[in-house]
């Protein structure tokens, strides 16, 4: 039983963060793209801005620092769409952080 608790609860965080629903946004997050459907950005990010997020973010990650690797790789994300490599450190990070939807789509990405 333990298995299907644990599912359970992975369901209703899904359900939570409206990732079963394609055409809703979550509350506090907001998607940059249509092409990015289904990851969704934190929108209290405060490096969003930051020169050289995407080293600050390889540094945090190094550091062990899961959840602001995850802040500082998205804020290199939303100012450079394209970044191939950005994606797949992000999807890496939020794999090892368990957060594994957001995982799948940031690799898929």
């Amino acid at each position: 039983t333990e298995f299907w608790d644990k599912m359970q609860a992975e369901w209703e965080e899904m359900a939570r963060r409206n990732w079963i629903s394609e055409n809703q946004e979550a509350p506090g997050q907001v998607t940059i793209s249509t092409i990015e459907k289904g990851y969704y950005f934190h929108t209290e990010n405060p490096f969003k801005d930051w020169p050289g997020a995407f080293e600050e973010g390889l540094k945090k990650m190094k550091e062990g620092d899961l959840p602001v690797t995850i802040l500082y790789l998205e804020a290199a994300i939303l100012q450079e769409p394209n970044d191939a490599e950005a994606w797949q450190f992000l999807g890496i990070t939020q794999a090892e952080n368990e957060n594994e939807q957001a995982a799948i789509v940031a690799l898929q990405r």
